[in-house]
Formats: C-alpha cells, sequence, structure tokens
C-alpha cells in the first residue's frame, strides 16, 4: 500500500498539471516578493524624503544658532572693554566676514544708545555730541537717539546706514528696546532704508551691550545700557545656503513668515515657478514650524517628479527576474522529487538570505552623512559601513568586523563611559544610547564623533542579539565650540585670560581657601603713560606694548599663578603664596620687566607700572571687595607718581570714597561756576618789566572751600573732565589777555598749561585752541602753552605737527617742570620750545646746594645754545634773585614778586611795580 501510494505520489507529481500547479504558485509568490520589495522601495523613500526635511529644518536652525554665536562672540568684545574703537571693532569682525561660510551675512555692526539728559550715555563718543546730532535726524521731542556707529564691511550698502538714527523706524525702535530692556538677543524681521529694497530681504539680530556687566537690576537696565550689536543677514541667501544640500536630492522648499501682519510672507522658494508645477501633485509633502527667536516660519517641502523617480526599485526586479527564472526551473523540475527537494532547500536558503537583505535598508541612513553599523551580538561580529570606515580614514576593505576593532580606537580618558553604556545595552538594562568621545584614527590623530544605537532585536530573555547604530563625525563642531570659548575667556589680543575666565578662576580659588584655610594675593597693576603712547603713538603700536607686556608678566609669575587682562591697560596677577616676602619680590620683579623699553614699529616707548596688592581674607571677605581693594591700593601708587607697589590699607577706603565725591562735584563745577583763575607774575630779570603772566586755575568748593590743584586735576584727566575745563581755561585766560593788551601792555603774554589729554582729545575732534583763536581773530603771540615733559616722551606725529602749528602762528611753547622727568637733549631739539622752565624744587635749595646750583647754570647755559629763554619758578628771597640774575637767567617768578593774584589785583599790583625805579639787585 505504501509503495503503491509513493508510486501514485511520484506518478502525480510528474504529471503535467501539477507542474503547471508549481510554476503558477511559484509565479504568484514571486508577484509577491516583487510587490513587497516595491513597497519597502517606497517606504524608504518616504524615510529620504522625511530625512531630508528634517535635515532641512535643523539646518536653517544652525545657520541661525552660528549668526547667533557670532553675535554674542561680538557682545563678549564689549563685555570684555568698556571701550570699543571703530579698529578694534573691524578687526575683531573681520574673520566672520571673509569667511566663506556666512555668504548670507553682509553687516555686523554696533548702535550707540545716547539719552540726550544722560551726558553718560554720550561721554566716550569720539565725534562731540553736537556733531553728531547736526548729522542726524531726530524726531522733535524725543531725548533717545540709537545711531549706527561702527558697520561693517564699509561697503556702499552698509555706508547709507552709518550714523543713521535707528529709532526713526518705530518698530526696529521697538525691537531694540524690547532687546535691551530685557537683556536679550532680539530678531528684527526688516531693515531697508530704501523703498526699492524688498522689505523681507534682511533680517537682523540685535543683543544688548551695557556699560555696567553685573548685578544690573531689571529696572536700569536702559539706564546702563551702552547699545546694542547687531548682525544683519539676507534671509533669502541664508535659507538657499541652508537647503540647498537638501534640494541637491531633489527636494523643493518654501519658507514663509507667519508672524506678519500682512498675513503669511514669502522668505524662499526653490528653483524657478515652472519647476514647481508638479508641488501640487507630489507625492511627498511636509510641513514644519520653526521658531526663530519667538518669531514663526513655516517650512514646506515637496518632492519632484525626479526624486518620486528615483525609487530603487533593482532589488524589487531583480527578484521578478529570479522568481520567474526560478519558477520555470521549478515547473520544469517539478516532476523530480529529488531535485525538487533541492530546489526547496535552495528556495530556503534563498528566503533566509532575503530576509537578511530586508533588514539592510538601514544602510540609507547614511544619507544622511552618519557612518551606520549592525552589531550581531550571538556571532561577536559587526558589519561597519563604507562610511563608518570612511571617518576613521579607513578604505571599505580595511579594519574587521571584531567589536574589539571598535572599542581599542577609543580614547583612554572616554573608554570608561563608553564602555559601561555599551554594557548596559548588552545586560539589557536600556535599548538605545547615546555619546560622545574621542577615537583613533588610521593617521594617528583623535577625531571627535557622536555614537548612537539602540536594540534591534532581543532573545527570549530580553538580552539584544542585534543593536543597529550611526557614528557621525562632530569634529568642526567640537572646534566651533572651542572657538567660541576662546572668544568668550581669551583676551584676543595678548592670548591671557580675559576678564570673565580670570573671576571664575577667582572664584574656583576662594571657594578651595574656604575650606583648606590658606590665603591668596592679588596684583591689580596699570601702565603708568600708556594712553599717551597709544594717543601719540596710535592704538596699533599701544596694542604691540600691551603683547609685549603680556609676555613680560608671564615671565615673572610661577606656573600655579594667573596673569588676566581685565582691559585697556589693566592687569591683575593671583598669586597661590600670598606670603609677603614672595609677594613684594614678584612685584619688584614685575616693576623691573616693565621699566625695561618696549620696542615699537620705528622707535622705543617708555612706560611703568603702578601695582596694588590685597590679601585675601585678610583684607576682604568676599571677590568684589577683594577687587575694590587691590585697585584703592594701585590707585595709591599712581598718587605716588608710578612705577611702584602699595599694599591696601583701611584708609584707602576713605581716601577712595573722598575722591568719588570729588570727581562728582567736578562734573558740576563748571555749570556751577566754581572754578576761577589767578595770575602770577613773570618778571623779565634784566629789565623788570612785567609782560608775562601764567594763569593758575583754582576750586572754590562750596563746601569744602578752597581745594588744592594737586588733589582735582588727576582725577579730572582721568575722567576726561580736563577737556572742558581746560577749554573754560583757555577761553577765561584769553578774554583777560585781550583786556590787559588794551589796559597794561600791547603784547602782554599769558601762560596757560596744557594736559596731554588735552592734546590727545584735540587730535581725535581735529579742533584746538588755534580754532579758537582764528575763529575770534585773536593774535597767536597772545599766548604761551606750557607742557610737560610727559608729552614728549613718547612723541608721535600729531603732537609734533601741533607745536609746529603753534610756532608758525605764533605761539609759543614752555616746557614745564623742566629737570624733574625724562629730561633728554633730544626733546629740545627735535621740538619746537620758545621757553625752559626750571622747577621750584632746584631754585629752592640756591645758595645752599651747589649741585642745584651747577644744575640751573647748566640749564641755563645749555637753553641759550639752543636759542631758548629761561624762566625760574619758585624765586622767594632776594639771594636767590641775585644767583638766577648772576647766571643770565631771562625771567623768573615766586611769591619774592608776588603770589598768584585775582584778575583785578594783578592789575593793580601791575601799576604798583611799574612804579618802581629799578628792580632789587
Amino acid at each position: 500500500m505504501f509503495r503503491f501510494n509513493m508510486a501514485s505520489l511520484h506518478q502525480l507529481l510528474s504529471s503535467r498539471w501539477i507542474a503547471a500547479v508549481v510554476l503558477l504558485c511559484a509565479l504568484q509568490t514571486t508577484f509577491l516578493l516583487w510587490m513587497s520589495e516595491r513597497n519597502h522601495a517606497d517606504a524608504l523613500q518616504a524615510v529620504k524624503f522625511k530625512q531630508a526635511a528634517v535635515s532641512a529644518s535643523e539646518s536653517i536652525q544652525q545657520r541661525l544658532n552660528a549668526y547667533r554665536q557670532i553675535l554674542k562672540g561680538v557682545e563678549q568684545l564689549y563685555i570684555s572693554s568698556q571701550f570699543v574703537s571703530a579698529e578694534e571693532f573691524r578687526l575683531y569682525v573681520d574673520d566672520y566676514l571673509k569667511s566663506t561660510e556666512y555668504n548670507s551675512l553682509n553687516a555686523l555692526g554696533f548702535i550707540k544708545y545716547i539719552d540726550l539728559h544722560d551726558p553718560e550715555t554720550f561721554k566716550d563718543l569720539e565725534t562731540p555730541l553736537p556733531q553728531l546730532l547736526k548729522q542726524l535726524p531726530v524726531i522733535k521731542g524725543d531725548n533717545e537717539i540709537a545711531p549706527v556707529l561702527y558697520v561693517e564691511p564699509r561697503n556702499d550698502a552698509n555706508r547709507e546706514t552709518l550714523l543713521k538714527n535707528t529709532f526713526l523706524d518705530a518698530q526696529l525702535r521697538a525691537d531694540l528696546l524690547e532687546a535691551g530692556d530685557g537683556d536679550r538677543l532680539v530678531m528684527s524681521g526688516r531693515y531697508a532704508e530704501s523703498n526699492s529694497v524688498h522689505p523681507y530681504k534682511n533680517y537682523m539680530f540685535h543683543a544688548p551691550v551695557y556699560r555696567h556687566h553685573e548685578g544690573i537690576q531689571t529696572s536700569d537696565r536702559r539706564h546702563w545700557l551702552n547699545g546694542w550689536v547687531f548682525l544683519r543677514f539676507d534671509v533669502a541667501a541664508l535659507l538657499a545656503e541652508a537647503l540647498h544640500p537638501m534640494e541637491l536630492r531633489l527636494v523643493h522648499f518654501d519658507v514663509f513668515d507667519l508672524g506678519r501682519q500682512e498675513g503669511q510672507v514669502p522668505l524662499y522658494h526653490s528653483g524657478s515657478e515652472d519647476a514647481h508645477v508638479h508641488d501640487n501633485e507630489a507625492e511627498y509633502a511636509l510641513a514644519y514650524t520653526l521658531n526663530v527667536n519667538g518669531q514663526v516660519w513655516r517650512l514646506q517641502a515637496r518632492s519632484t517628479p525626479a526624486f518620486e523617480a528615483d525609487a530603487d526599485y533593482r532589488d524589487a526586479n531583480d527578484i521578478g527576474m529570479l522568481g520567474v527564472v526560478i519558477s520555470l526551473l521549478l515547473g520544469a523540475l517539478a516532476q523530480f522529487a529529488v531535485v525538487r527537494h533541492r530546489t526547496r532547500n535552495t528556495l530556503a536558503e534563498y528566503d533566509q538570505a532575503l530576509s537578511s537583505s530586508e533588514q539592510r535598508w538601514k544602510f540609507a541612513m547614511e544619507s544622511t552623512g552618519d557612518g551606520v553599523w549592525d552589531w550581531n551580538v550571538p556571532e561577536h561580529k559587526v558589519i561597519f559601513s563604507e562610511h563608518w570606515k570612511k571617518i576613521l580614514g579607513f578604505a571599505a576593505h580595511e579594519l574587521d568586523d571584531k567589536p574589539d576593532s571598535w572599542n581599542q580606537r577609543i580614547h583612554p580618558d572616554d573608554a570608561g563611559a563608553a564602555m559601561d553604556l555599551h554594557q548596559q545595552v548588552l545586560n539589557g538594562e536600556r535599548e538605545q544610547y547615546a555619546i560622545e568621545y574621542r577615537m583613533l584614527c588610521k593617521d594617528g590623530n583623535w577625531k571627535w564623533v557622536f555614537d548612537r544605537g539602540m536594540v534591534l532585536m532581543q532573545d527570549v530573555q530580553g538580552k539584544p542579539t542585534r543593536i543597529l547604530g550611526t557614528l557621525a563625525d562632530i569634529s568642526k563642531i567640537k572646534q566651533s565650540e572651542e572657538v567660541v570659548w576662546q572668544y568668550a575667556n581669551v583676551d584676543t589680543l595678548t592670548g591671557l585670560p580675559n576678564r570673565r575666565l580670570f573671576f571664575d578662576r577667582l572664584d574656583h580659588a576662594l571657594h578651595g581657601i574656604k575650606s583648606n584655610g590658606q590665603k591668596l594675593a592679588i596684583i591689580f597693576l596699570d601702565l603708568d603713560r600708556f594712553k599717551e603712547v597709544n594717543d601719540s603713538q596710535g592704538h596699533d603700536q599701544g596694542d604691540k606694548l600691551l603683547l609685549q607686556a603680556g609676555k613680560r608678566l608671564i615671565g615673572c609669575v610661577g606656573n600655579h599663578d594667573l596673569v588676566a587682562r581685565l582691559g585697556g591697560d589693566e592687569f591683575v596677577l593671583m598669586l597661590s603664596d600670598a606670603h609677603a616676602s614672595h609677594v613684594e619680590v614678584l612685584a619688584q620683579r614685575v616693576l623691573e620687566a616693565l621699566s625695561q623699553p618696549f620696542q615699537l614699529d620705528e622707535t622705543h616707548a617708555y612706560v611703568s607700572a603702578s601695582l596694588g596688592i590685597a590679601i585675601y581674607p585678610d583684607d576682604a571677605g568676599n571677590k568684589e571687595d577683594l577687587m575694590k581693594r587691590v585697585d584703592q591700593a594701585m590707585y595709591a601708587s599712581k598718587q605716588k607718581g608710578g612705577n611702584c607697589f602699595t599694599y591696601f590699607t583701611p584708609r584707602m577706603q576713605q581716601n577712595a570714597e573722598n575722591r568719588m565725591r570729588l570727581s562728582h562735584d567736578l562734573r558740576q563745577a563748571i555749570s556751577e561756576e566754581e572754578f576761577f583763575l589767578e595770575y602770577q607774575p613773570v618778571v623779565n630779570l634784566q629789565t623788570n618789566m612785567v609782560v608775562k603772566a601764567e594763569a593758575l586755575l583754582r576750586w572754590q568748593h562750596p563746601v569744602k572751600g578752597l581745594i588744592p590743584p594737586m588733589e582735582f586735576i588727576g582725577i579730572a584727566e582721568d575722567n576726561l573732565l580736563i577737556v572742558p575745563i581746560g577749554e573754560w581755561v583757555f577761553k577765561t585766560a584769553i578774554a583777560q589777555c585781550r583786556q590787559w593788551r588794551q589796559s597794561l601792555h600791547p603784547m602782554f603774554q599769558l601762560a596757560v598749561n596744557k594736559s596731554p589729554v588735552q592734546f590727545a582729545a584735540e587730535h581725535r575732534k581735529n579742533e584746538d585752541w588755534l580754532f579758537e583763536m582764528a575763529k575770534n581773530h585773536l593774535e597767536g603771540n597772545m599766548v604761551v602753552v606750557e607742557i610737560t615733559e610727559r608729552l614728549l616722551l613718547d612723541g608721535s606725529t600729531h603732537v609734533s605737527e601741533r607745536l609746529a602749528q603753534y610756532q608758525q602762528a605764533g605761539v609759543q611753547v614752555a616746557l614745564d617742570d623742566f629737570g624733574t622727568g625724562y629730561s633728554a637733549l633730544s626733546y629740545l631739539k627735535k621740538f619746537p620750545i620758545d621757553y625752559v622752565k626750571i622747577d621750584r624744587s632746584f631754585v629752592r635749595e640756591l645758595g645752599t646746594s651747589s649741585q642745584d646750583e651747577a644744575l640751573c647754570r647748566a640749564i641755563i647755559v645749555m637753553a641759550h645754545s639752543l636759542g631758548m629763554q629761561v624762566i625760574a619758578e619758585g624765586i622767594e628771597n632776594q639771594r636767590q634773585l641775585r644767583m638766577l640774575q648772576e647766571m643770565g637767567c631771562d625771567f623768573g617768578q615766586g611769591y619774592y614778586f608776588s603770589p598768584p593774584l585775582r584778575a583785578e589785583a594783578f592789575t593793580v599790583w601791575h601799576h604798583a611795580w611799574h612804579q618802581q625805579a629799578i628792580l632789587p639787585r
């Protein structure tokens, strides 16, 4: 029976119709497999489309974030320095503007906030406010203006915006004030000066900067507001840069701004209008909403016919063709049981291979630029994609498929965390992970990567049998983060830690000291006469001096100490060893290092340093008080004449408070008419004539009474108040001299002291006393300008040119306090000097000190040999007078003749003096 059945079965299977049935079933199976593979290809194409749309959204945000980071970097420039010149601003942003990565960026600039009722908001202007207001259209009754002071690059379009009052645009004004009052970054939807410019072509980011950066209350932000740094970009160009890689994948995009009163405003449209005829019939379409600094953009993505035709049906076609062949083979061999068995085994093996092939869809993820890995845990085998190996510099045939080939290339510092995470996945404790670490490349370099993985298959015990993941190269992102950190924490000129990083390190140091009970020393230093170098030689030469100073300071400290630049010419040293012997030795080392000449391009510059020292916790209990104390100690060194160091004492706190009060009172002294002039006669020692006098400034304080000049002149110079005070002195003295030329002598002269700070201010605004005299038709020989040797120490071109202009206009120049500073014959030969004034310290000891007598005689002989006249200061007795007459001194002044007098008293004295018959000899 069994044999019959087997024979019958064999006969049945050998029949022609069974073969047809087998062929039909095989063809049907082939058709189903072919359809399944096509559906899989369509699904994969949909995944690619979605990835392209997501990548487009992320690319737009990354572009905008890059511009936000650039603006944050520019903001840090204003945080690290209280005054930023146009040249410093240009140098800082030049790299960004030249970079090919930011083609849509068309402007970086600074908008100055000015409150016409608050002088603090415009005291640091390079252009005087009245002159600036002449160039600015201002809304009548509006006390606030916001001119564009700096804008780079200086192309034609940007020049049109320079010195424009941005507050004339109501929406832009609202955006700027929102940024300033909220201390946050705000984006404006447009910026166009001309109606011919598309209103939504340009967008702007605004970030506020403040004159004071710590502890500002919300209500005080407007008061401390310095202005805004802004970044303007072409939104269409930005979107084109961001979306171009995805457009290469044959996807069209449209971007709209939904936050406008006009409704939905188009910002970007891929390609031409003809290319979008298919958009309404597109098979794939997605839309995303983007939040851009509180504004809503809509990104729409649609597939193109080319994208839809790009679906990969090759596997499906191969399966169809193979299925047909196999079906024919099955039909032909259906009559033979053995062949049928072999065919079934072949089909089983093929089905298994096909199942494995269907899992390979994950490699399509490489279209995102990431490498893909597939870990078969039971077989202890990892399949690395070609791009995965390419990230590390390997060819497709290199690197075996063992997990150890991966793990051994992880950086030792990162391996522990990465291995722990992998082990948690293998133990079934988590199903996915993501981590950043460094991997060793083929060339021996380390590269930052972002590794993500997820469990794809598990066994019955929940342990993973298959893990799938990607590896992304994030080295450029890490480099960008490092650049941003450098801009935020490192001084761009000297490479030293800036104010922000220093205070961060100080916080850590103070926290550690509280735990271990040790002490910390802070040395705060300011370069003496640096401002004169900067003003006379130029900011580029000043920068070179600061760079050399930073290197010298680093050479003075130990490995555990910190040197930082807080801004301008201010440096700070943080010493871990606070013992007095160590601190004083180091302070003296710093003084000696900074007193050596600095090599500039064409000359040498000489500066020194004033050092203040404070100890934590002896002098202060917190960071803020510690920095106040060390600043007061530094100022005490300044008061001593510089080139020294001073420890903080409690009395300095009182002096600082008095100085602050005097500084405040000085600002009101001019408007309240608290200043007045006194005049001290300058007597011709050979003829007894008095046709010269020196104008001396006096301050009658309403509460403290008469304040000596030595107590307030230094404060006025530090706060730049010496400029308006000096203008008042000059105008008052000239008016008085004009009267005395009519009543006392037609050639009467008045000597007026002029600070180096005034010379620098005149150079910036391109106006000086000669301009004032020419405007009022005054004779140049009415004035003798008294200068100090400080001005000539680092004499620049504009100083020598100004002195030459004085000579041409008939204005004479006197070198005051000669011999007390850095006296050099080269000064007298190089500059047009008419008078040399012997300091009173040399005249005081005449008759008792042979050295002072020799010095006075030498100065007189030297000056006469160079064609100059000599004025002796501080003559107090007849013995001094006779010795100076015997030496041939030309003029003299001092209490022996008369103390400084008010104008009326001087007139009376002058008449009385000239009634005398002869000068006592």
